[in-house]
């Protein structure tokens, strides 16, 4: 950690950033949820914020192996409200990639694969899915409950197709690995030409967690739209705009060289800086975002809950909202559906 540096101090690392290559960076913040000491820096370059000092790979391995599902969600294995919360997004996305996919276009890996959702409902689609996953618990729930086949491993260590993947997932992982850049290009080269990637992330700039709730240490990298382009472009993506907005994108495939050109974008820096501290602590707890979040959870919660156990299980979950979803917004539009 960066001892005794008070926030807002320019510092040098020894690392150059993986977007601009500069070494300066500003301190966002010294406590990360759970009031824990946790760094976090922005490059004054270009506005990617990360932790510092990274993690190990050891202390990720340890920590999303075992700890990572209990200190952030209270669970072993995911909750039947959190199957109701995530299945219609799950479903929107497999149709949005659906709608850019190509017929010939079927082998879809989802890195991180979580609770299973989105593998579940990609299968429903038609595609030939495959999931990895870290944690024991959910890759068991997955593997047992939804019938779905999970790897429980990293990716750097899965049994992976030797012929690559039409489509890779990745929901919500990019912000937790120590390199995500290097992470894109190897995603980069487990695709098949022109093939797809998906990728969602916090958007940091948009978030409407408390500023003491903002960063962890499981996020290591937190993006902004800016700063996620970026390391796609750098990483031999172009954006597919039709299917991308803040930090969701869908991009393509289109290079397997890659350009170290350093992007500088302190324009993005600036931005970011202002709007990180344009609320205070007790001004959030007062403002409407912060309120509204707090009645949103007392209404949402208790609803989850009931609808949830009253569909049973996740499966009759999942199959329910594929049907109800699928009537109105078929999962490949303009095609037959491969349900």
């Amino acid at each position: 950690m960066l001892a005794n540096v008070e926030n807002g101090s320019v510092v040098t690392l020894e690392t150059e950033c993986r977007i601009c290559a500069g070494k300066n960076r500003r301190v966002v913040s010294g406590v990360g949820r759970g009031s824990k000491p946790l760094t976090t820096v922005i490059c004054t370059g270009c506005g990617l914020v990360h932790s510092h000092p990274i993690p190990t790979k050891e202390e990720l391995d340890r920590f999303y192996t075992v700890d990572y599902r209990k200190a952030y969600k209270s669970t072993y294995e995911p909750k039947l409200k959190h199957t109701y919360r995530y299945a219609p997004g799950a479903y929107q996305r497999v149709a949005e990639i659906a709608r850019h996919a190509s017929p010939e276009q079927t082998r879809f890996l989802d890195i991180g694969s979580g609770s299973g959702e989105f593998l579940y409902m990609a299968r429903k689609a038609g595609f030939k899915v495959t999931g990895i996953e870290p944690n024991t618990g959910y890759a068991d729930y997955t593997r047992r409950v939804l019938g779905l086949p999970v790897q429980n491993c990293t990716y750097e260590t899965a049994a992976l197709d030797p012929d690559g993947y039409d489509i890779i997932n990745l929901n919500h992982v990019l912000e937790h690995l120590p390199d995500p850049l290097a992470s894109l290009r190897v995603i980069n080269s487990l695709l098949r030409e022109s093939g797809l990637l998906s990728v969602a992330v916090p958007d940091i700039q948009h978030t409407n967690h408390a500023p003491w709730t903002r960063f962890h240490f499981a996020h290591i990298y937190n993006f902004n739209h800016e700063t996620l382009k970026a390391m796609l472009l750098k990483a031999g993506f172009e954006i597919i705009p039709e299917g991308s907005a803040s930090t969701t994108f869908l991009a393509r495939k289109v290079s397997e060289h890659f350009s170290d050109a350093p992007m500088e974008m302190p324009e993005n820096y600036e931005t970011l800086w202002a709007d990180l501290h344009a609320t205070s602590t007790i001004g959030h707890v007062a403002s409407k975002k912060g309120i509204g979040r707090f009645l949103n959870k007392c209404y949402r919660y208790p609803k989850e809950y009931l609808l949830a156990v009253s569909h049973g299980n996740a499966p009759k979950i999942l199959d329910r909202v594929f049907a109800r979803m699928n009537r109105t917004a078929p999962v490949r539009a303009g095609t037959d559906p491969r349900s």
